[in-house]
């Protein structure tokens, strides 16, 4: 993909941001997932047997307990495959960095004979459509075709009714494409190809908008190009069949060797699938491609402690990347620890915030405290959708693991729920060492990095006079973007081809604030403090620009050392201005 072929949906997100700061609403949730239709985290073997057997297939926004599922999730009816069920794998590798969900994925063997028949991996969940507009977003790696390439390899089919012409389906088609049937209308993903053995983020935002519907594609490889896609349709319906409902793995389920759409089966593993009844934004699907934004967040922000565990079947201490069936929900005088382990290198010992979301009876609290690597904090009052917030300062802080643990104090409330929380607000890309080898050839990526991609060889070392730009994205919840400051902090090392030379440079925050810089020496930090008015709830850019001369005989390039984002407290008080 060309290194610029995302300018027009990164244009499109700042000037939507603008509009957005402006009429004072905001475009995301506290996390894109917390409004999702359904959510299946593949993550839960409780038997240890490697098979994933109905009982484990659950949704995550209402996971339930050992003995049974929650009673509002939409979890899997029946499941089928050459095993009686699709297996797990220990199989998994984030392409955009986002969490790996237990480290655990559905292998799909979808299995053929010598008459050619199909017996696929699928499972059903029945009665649960998604009418209208919709998107999907999952993780998968695809092993070809399950029977031939005149078979498509159809991941998820939400009541595709051909007579009818009214559902869809999602995944790999004939020609290794990724694409859907919508209706009966076939539509793909026509710029890049899906190659065997990869793992994908990928997507599909459906919008039903009457005559101008329109289907957009995302695919993000593990060598971190993102393709983008918009198609237009016309067959986006607000129907689907209710008697068809979800299956997985295949256009249709069977029992045993079949021929007709059992064939068209899904061959890989999928990490997880989340789906929505509404058309989530360009911004979103990145956010939700990279979810969580460094370093944990974990819950969704519903008001309810349904999609984690009871704190009777959980584990003390939760380490990032663990199932979320394994976080305790609550603490109570009788489970008073929830701990989590997060392992920090030593550029990643800044200032953060831990934000949890409470819950506790209606009219009644519960004290909760945190104790970060045996420093016992102030002790906070939970209750009812009150969000908490601990600032940690990086002194506090260890290079290797720390642990975080939120205590129940007293009462009167007999627990402190935990809705959701985050640890967050900072990262760091590079170290600090007056060295470019961890980033790689301006030449050789393109011009936007995701800081949740654990591989910086996916970051440009230089601006040039040819390569202006380097857009850092990273994103926020609501809370902490507009309760806290922040400063983007860089060094400049390297400048030339003349080491007399320096060149100015700009820094744009969201599209909504720049700060330009004259030529500055070798060695020079910089330091922007962004404004909480300029922060945005999701996704947020820098974009750092060369501004120097744009010809070969004047022009140059500027190397970076590092790029960091630090949080600190708002100041106490009140400021006055007298004039």
């Amino acid at each position: 993909m060309d290194k610029h072929a995302r300018g027009l949906p990164l244009l499109t997100h700042l000037l939507a941001a603008l509009i957005l700061t402006l009429t004072g609403l905001s475009p995301a949730r506290a996390g894109v997932y917390d409004d999702c239709a359904a959510w299946w985290h593949f993550d839960y073997d409780a038997n240890s047997n490697g098979l994933a057997e109905t009982g484990e297939i659950r949704d995550q926004r209402d996971w339930g307990t050992a003995a049974a599922k929650g009673s509002t999730g939409r979890h899997a009816a029946f499941s089928y495959g050459p095993l009686g069920t699709p297996a797990w794998t220990n199989d998994v590798a984030s392409a955009a960095g986002g969490d790996r969900y237990g480290g655990m994925s559905m292998a799909f063997a979808a299995l053929t004979n010598g008459s050619a028949l199909c017996w696929p991996d699928t499972f059903w969940v029945t009665n649960f459509v998604l009418k209208g507009s919709a998107t999907i977003v999952t993780r998968f790696r695809w092993d070809g075709f399950a029977v031939n390439s005149s078979n498509p390899g159809w991941i998820y089919n939400n009541g595709l009714s051909w007579n009818d012409k009214i559902g869809w389906m999602f995944g790999v088609r004939d020609d290794n494409r990724l694409g859907m049937y919508v209706g009966q209308e076939n539509v793909k993903l026509t710029s890049a190809s899906v190659t065997t053995g990869i793992w994908y983020e990928a997507a599909a935002v459906l919008t039903d908008n009457g005559s101008t519907d329109t289907v957009e594609f995302y695919l993000w490889t593990t060598n971190a190009t993102l393709v983008y896609q918009k198609v237009a349709s016309a067959s986006v319906t607000n129907g689907a069949s209710a008697s068809v409902g979800t299956i997985v793995g295949a256009e249709a389920t069977a029992t045993g060797y079949s021929s007709g759409n059992a064939l068209k089966a899904f061959k890989g593993a999928v990490n997880h699938i989340a789906v929505w009844n509404r058309a989530l934004s360009y911004a979103e699907v990145l956010q939700a491609f990279g979810s969580p934004q460094p370093l944990l967040q974990v819950g969704l922000n519903n008001n309810s402690l349904s999609d984690l565990r009871p704190e009777s079947e959980s584990v003390p201490t939760y380490t990032p990347g663990a199932p979320w069936n394994t976080l305790r929900r609550a603490v109570t005088s009788a489970y008073r620890d929830a701990t989590l382990a997060v392992p920090l290198a030593a550029h990643q010992k800044l200032n953060y915030v831990l934000h949890v979301k409470t819950l506790t009876d209606s009219g009644s609290s519960a004290g909760l405290s945190l104790i970060v690597n045996s420093k016992t904090n102030a002790t906070q009052t939970a209750g009812p959708g009150t969000d908490l917030y601990w600032y940690i300062d990086k002194g506090a802080l260890l290079t290797g693991t720390n642990t975080f643990t939120l205590r129940y104090v007293s009462g009167p409330c007999a627990y402190a729920g935990l809705d959701w929380l985050e640890l967050g607000g900072a990262w760091q890309i590079g170290y600090e060492d007056g060295n470019q080898a961890e980033f790689v050839n301006e030449s050789a990526v393109g011009d936007h990095y995701y800081v949740t991609d654990p591989n910086w060889m996916h970051v440009e070392r230089a601006l040039t006079f040819g390569d202006t730009n380097l857009v850092l994205h990273f994103a926020l919840s609501s809370e902490l973007a507009k309760k806290y400051y922040f400063t983007y902090t860089t060094r400049i090392i390297g400048q030339g081809p003349s080491s007399l030379t320096n060149y100015p440079f700009s820094v744009s925050v969201n599209g909504l604030y720049s700060k330009s810089f004259t030529a500055q020496a070798n060695g020079t930090y910089v330091n922007i403090p962004v404004d909480r008015a300029v922060m945005l709830p999701g996704e947020n850019t820098f974009n750092i620009m060369y501004n120097g001369p744009l010809n070969g005989t004047e022009g140059g390039w500027i190397q970076f050392d590092f790029h960091r984002l630090t949080l600190a407290e708002a100041p106490k008080g009140t400021l006055l201005r007298i004039r």
